[in-house]
């Protein structure tokens, strides 16, 4: 007795025994947390991704250099480089303290306070000052003596 079968039937019988065989496939992943609310309860509050971090480093630069007009001394808008002396003085949280700190200290030349973050770090003898940086303002100790540039440096 011969038995003929065609092709297909047979690639047919072969994908279902695959099938039989083979581990059922994983379940779905569970579904993500819900976002958390805005603000409870405040009408017309943003959502804590909405929160432009851009915005407010520029609006508390431009309160603590308004905060130092009255102070008695040098500031700027930017960072001294290198020189770096000391960081992160204790107890300082704003610009006042940070230049009161560095004229306090014989060694400090320069002081730079982050605006966002409220840290001060004292300078030595830094090496120039970049105004573009935005998120710092800085000055100088009283004791500190500009020298004239070089002709190579010009």
């Amino acid at each position: 007795m011969v038995y003929r079968f065609s092709v297909a039937a047979l690639l047919g019988l072969a994908s279902l025994a695959s099938a039989q065989d083979s581990p059922a496939p994983p379940p779905a992943p569970p579904a993500p947390p819900p976002l958390p609310p805005a603000t409870a309860g405040a009408p017309g509050a943003k959502a804590v991704d909405d929160f432009d971090h851009d915005a407010h480093m520029h609006a508390s630069r431009e309160r603590h250099l308004k905060s130092m007009e009255t102070s008695g001394a040098h500031y700027q808008r930017g960072v001294w480089s290198y020189g770096d002396y000391k960081h992160n003085i204790d107890g300082v949280t704003t610009p006042h303290g940070c230049a009161a700190a560095c004229e306090a200290d014989e060694g400090c030349l320069h002081w730079n306070f982050n605006v966002v973050h409220h840290t001060c770090s004292l300078k030595g003898e830094a090496s120039g000052h970049d105004d573009g940086v935005p998120d710092w303002i800085s000055g100088n100790a009283k004791r500190y003596v500009s020298r004239p540039k070089s002709s190579t440096e010009l």
